[in-house]
Parts: structure tokens; sequence; C-alpha cells
């Protein structure tokens, strides 16, 4: 199959529920933050560098990686420190990083910029060996994207799907739900899984297909004969 770029982010496209709702809505007001930096935790493939893409769009702001902060110097820092920044994976891993990410979070404080700090571990478990950024660290306020139930499961499952290129029909929907493990790497991986086979047997995603792929993803030889 052929491999197309994904579209950019936009936040009216992104899947609200109950598992971010509370995040969201905190994200999307950054004026009413209750000091400049604002961090969001995940569970991994929760959408938290999609989420990181929207919001740098929504405010025309710049989206950033821990590494690309350490090679902008101190006037790309100071550039960025009046702007909306979001930076993707956060948690830094080396002293220049450190220094990048500590020095931004003082430089949007002083000059009225907003920072949105995305990871899947709370900042206060950040590896740094800067006392000054561990204490700024440990003192950001957060937001949570929590697991998903059954129907987010089931709308990233259709996602996961369009992504693809590919259709899941509800019938097929119906029986992965309750069948996939309640977490987003369980998702994407059944769906990296399906895409692969569509490709390898030149088939079209149906139940029959994906029951497949669910059993050789868990080990189950099970059958349904009723749904075939």
């Amino acid at each position: 199959m052929f491999g197309f770029p994904p579209p950019p982010a936009r936040w009216d496209q992104l899947l609200a529920g109950p598992h971010n709702a509370a995040a969201l809505r905190i994200a999307a007001n950054p004026d009413d933050w209750a000091t400049p930096v604002l961090a969001i935790t995940g569970l991994p493939k929760c959408g938290l560098s999609y989420l990181a893409e929207a919001w740098a769009g929504r405010f025309d702001g710049a989206l950033m990686t821990p590494s690309t902060l350490a090679k902008a110097g101190r006037r790309g820092l100071d550039e960025l420190a009046a702007r909306h920044v979001a930076v993707d994976d956060a948690d830094p891993s080396g002293a220049k990083q450190d220094e990048a990410l500590l020095s931004l979070i003082n430089l949007v404080s002083a000059s009225g910029g907003r920072l949105l700090l995305l990871s899947h571990r709370a900042p206060s478990q950040w590896r740094t060996a800067s006392a000054d950024l561990k204490s700024r660290l440990k003192a950001l306020p957060s937001g949570e994207i929590g697991p998903p139930d059954e129907a987010v499961l089931r709308e990233r499952l259709v996602l996961g799907a369009e992504r693809r290129y590919l259709r899941l029909s509800p019938e097929t929907l119906n029986y992965l739900v309750p069948r996939l493990e309640l977490a987003y790497e369980a998702a994407e991986n059944f769906m990296d899984r399906l895409s692969n086979a569509v490709s390898q047997h030149d088939r079209a995603p149906s139940l029959p297909l994906a029951r497949q792929v669910l059993n050789e993803m868990t080990g189950s030889d099970e059958d349904d004969a009723a749904e075939r």
C-alpha cells in the first residue's frame, strides 16, 4: 500500500471524551493557566503528539522537541519565549536539553508566552541533573489523558483505519471492541497488523481477516463459526 503523509493535526479533529476532557479544557485556554507552563501526560499512543501539533497550530505557535530546543541557541529561545510553544516528548535526555528547557521555562515566564510540555511521564519523574530544572518541574501544574473506555477504543480503531486508508464495518468493530485490550497501544498494534495482512493477502479488512489477525495477536484460537 502507498504511504501518504498524514494531514496536519487540527484541534477540531481531536477525539474528545472522558479520557481527556479535563486536559483538553485546560490546554484550550492558555490565558487562564495558573502559570505560563503546563504539562500534559498520558499513556503511550494516547495522542500526545497529535495534541502537541494541534495545539501549536491552534495558537499559531511552534512545535518543538528537546533536541530542537537544544539546537535553537539563545537567540532562538528568545524568539520562542513570547509565542505559544508545544514541546513533544518533552522529557530531556542530556545536559544541553536540560539547559535549553530550563532557559525556555524562565524566558516564557518573563516574556508572556505559553509553554505546553507533553510526555508519557509526570515532569516530577523526569531524569535531570539540573537541580533548578527539577525544582521547576516538580512545581508544574499538569493535566492527564487517561486510559480509553470501549467507546474511545472504537473511535481509535475507526481513526486508525482511516489513517491507513481502510474501512472497518460496524460488524467488525462490534467484534473487535470487546475483545481487544482497553489500551491505546493495543488498538495501534492491531491496526498495524491488520494493514499488513490486507497488503500481504490482497484482501479487504473483513471480519474473518480481522478475527484471524486478532487471534494471531493474542495467541487465541477462537473460531466463531456463526460469524463466518
